[in-house]
C-alpha cells in the first residue's frame, strides 16, 4: 500500500487530526485497510484496491480491460488499453480512454465554441465508479468497456447483490446497498459517489440532457452490464458536401465515419504520400471545417468536425 495516498485521504477527510506514528496503524486498521494475520498487518483487498501503489500486481483483476471495436461487433478493434492503477487512477483514465474515443461535436457560439460528446461523459464516470465499488472482488476478472459505434457497455463482474433485481433499477424501487462497503465508504467521503442509491437516478438525467434513452441493464456469464446506446448513430452522419476536396480526402471523411480519428502519420501511410502533401491536405481541410485537430502535436489526431449536428429538442438527438 502507498502509504502516503492513505495519509492524504485521512487528512482530507477529517478522520482525525495530523498524524503520527503511535495511531496510524490502528487507524488503518479501524478502517479496514488492513488486518492482523499471524501478528503482522496485512492490507485488505479494499485497502489494495484503493491505495495499493501497484494493484494489478497482487491482484491482476482490477485492470480494467477497455475496447474501442471498428462497427457494431467485436470483428475488429481500433483502440484498446489496460487500465492499471489504484481506484482513483482507473477511474480518471477510464474517462479519458472513453473521451478519446467517442464522437465530438463542436458549435460556434459568438466569439465561443461549444462543444459536446456523442454521450454524457458524468453517466459514464458514474458506471465505472459503481462497477469498481459494487463489483464482486471475489471473482478473479475484471471490469469491461466495450465500445461500439452505436452503444457503449461497461460490464463488472458479479451479478446484482440479491434481492436487488434488474426491474427494481429499471423503475429505480430498490434500496441502496453495497458488496463492498469499504471501497464505497472511501468513493463517498471523496465525493465521488453517494450513499442514498441516486446513482442510477443521475444516470437516467444525464442520458435525457442528451436525448438519449435510459441505459439497459443485464446479468450474463456471471457479470452484470449497464449499456448506453446512441440510437442517433445510424442518422449522425448525412450527407456531406465534398465536392471541393480530393479523391484522398473524401476517403478519409468515409474513413473517420467508422474509425472516429486519424494521424497524420497514418494519413501519410494510408495514401503513400509524402510529409509535406499529407500534412497540405489535413490542414485544407481543417481550415474548410471538415475536419478538427484534437490533443497534442506530438500524439494529437484529426477527427470529424460535426457543426449543427448536436443534440436538441427538435430533432430527437438523431443528428449527432
Amino acid at each position: 500500500m502507498d502509504l502516503e495516498k492513505v495519509k492524504k485521504y485521512l487528512e482530507e477527510s477529517n478522520l482525525t487530526k495530523p498524524l503520527d506514528k503511535e495511531h496510524f496503524l490502528s487507524i488503518l486498521e479501524k478502517e479496514n485497510f488492513v488486518v492482523k494475520e499471524n501478528g503482522k498487518l496485512v492490507p485488505t483487498i479494499s485497502g489494495i484496491t484503493l491505495f495499493g501503489k501497484h494493484p494489478s500486481t497482487e491482484m491482476p483483476w482490477t485492470v480494467i480491460r477497455a475496447d474501442r471495436y471498428k462497427g457494431l461487433d467485436v470483428a475488429m478493434w481500433i483502440d484498446r488499453a489496460d487500465i492499471k492503477g489504484d481506484a482513483f487512477v482507473v477511474i480518471d483514465n477510464a474517462k479519458k480512454f472513453m473521451l478519446k474515443n467517442m464522437r465530438t461535436s463542436y458549435i460556434p457560439k459568438g466569439f465561443q465554441t461549444e462543444i459536446k460528446t456523442e454521450y454524457p461523459i458524468e453517466a459514464l464516470k458514474e458506471a465505472i465508479i459503481n462497477a469498481i465499488a459494487h463489483r464482486d472482488y471475489h471473482i478473479r476478472e475484471s471490469i469491461l468497456i466495450k465500445m461500439f459505434d452505436d452503444k457503449i457497455e461497461i460490464w463488472s463482474p458479479g451479478e446484482l447483490l440479491r434481492p436487488l433485481t434488474i426491474e427494481q433499477l429499471k423503475n429505480l424501487t430498490y434500496r441502496p446497498k453495497s458488496r463492498n462497503d469499504i471501497i464505497a465508504n472511501v468513493l463517498y467521503r471523496r465525493k465521488l459517489m453517494d450513499k442514498r442509491g441516486t446513482g442510477i437516478l443521475r444516470i437516467n438525467k444525464f442520458c435525457e440532457e442528451w436525448n438519449l434513452p435510459k441505459p439497459e441493464f443485464k446479468e450474463e456469464c456471471g457479470y452484470f452490464g449497464i449499456i448506453f446506446k446512441n440510437p442517433g448513430y445510424y442518422t449522425q452522419f448525412p450527407q456531406i458536401d465534398t465536392k471541393d476536396l480530393n479523391e484522398r480526402q473524401k476517403k478519409v471523411i468515409e474513413y473517420l465515419k467508422t474509425n472516429i480519428r486519424i494521424a497524420p502519420k497514418e494519413y501519410k501511410r494510408l495514401f503513400n504520400i509524402s510529409d509535406r502533401m499529407a500534412r497540405y491536405d489535413l490542414k485544407d481541410m481543417e481550415k474548410n471545417e471538415y475536419i478538427t485537430f484534437v490533443g497534442s502535436k506530438k500524439t494529437g489526431y484529426y477527427q470529424l468536425k460535426l457543426p449543427n449536428k448536436l443534440p436538441n429538442k427538435k430533432n430527437g438527438g438523431k443528428n449527432f
